[in-house]
């Protein structure tokens, strides 16, 4: 399983699987450090996620608002909406239809 995030023009395309064992790559994530003004988190083809890639994205979001970037999430997969659900912080996503 591997994950890979690609940056074009405004948006970084998540493909994989952003999970525990896959974070390390991007752990820290330098690529916010990059990109300025507004973002999308695109996840449409993210396979997979799990609790370690949620608490991972609440970091880049809180990261971003320091940096004073604006990130917004658009495809996101129904297993990530579950799993915000069950943890309690869908609220504190940016989730664009």
């Amino acid at each position: 399983m591997t994950l890979k995030i690609a940056q074009q023009a405004d948006a970084l395309h998540f493909t994989g699987v952003l999970n525990r064992d896959t974070l390390m790559l991007y752990s820290p994530f330098t690529q916010l450090n990059k990109l300025s003004g507004n973002v999308k988190f695109d996840f449409n083809t993210l396979d997979n996620i799990d609790t370690a890639g949620l608490a991972w994205l609440l970091q880049q979001l809180s990261e971003a608002k320091r940096l004073g970037i604006t990130i917004t999430l658009c495809n996101v997969p129904q297993q990530l909406l579950s799993l915000a659900d069950v943890t309690a912080v869908r609220s504190l996503l940016p989730i664009i239809d």
